[in-house]
């Protein structure tokens, strides 16, 4: 069941981000402009209109799944726990901050 779920969960990295916008900004410049070449040599909206929103379909289908391709790098972080920080003078707005030394468990 795990291993479904790690399939299906929608976690990407940040470069994953950056090429799952790159290809979608390709995608439908890409297929706006065939589409308005098309449409305009045709002289016919129906086929500018359907080759649009074919654009739009396989951008959708290239970028919403969360493929392998933009889980490449992932993000390592800093284990749980670490250094307690408390309010001083109980001012949650701007008050000083005093570190103590004890682990958050």
């Amino acid at each position: 069941m795990d291993q479904i779920q790690s399939i299906l969960d929608g976690f990407i990295d940040f470069e994953g981000q950056r090429l799952a916008e790159t290809l979608t900004t390709t995608i439908l410049v890409l297929s706006g402009i065939l589409a308005f070449i098309v449409g305009y040599l045709l002289s016919d909206l129906k086929y500018t209109v359907y080759i649009g929103l074919s654009g739009t379909v396989i951008a959708f289908l290239a970028v919403v799944p969360p493929w392998g391709i933009y889980k490449r790098n992932p993000l390592t972080y800093l284990p749980a726990g670490g250094v307690q920080v408390q309010m001083v003078d109980g001012d949650a707005g701007g008050g000083k901050e005093k570190e103590e030394g004890k682990k958050v468990k």
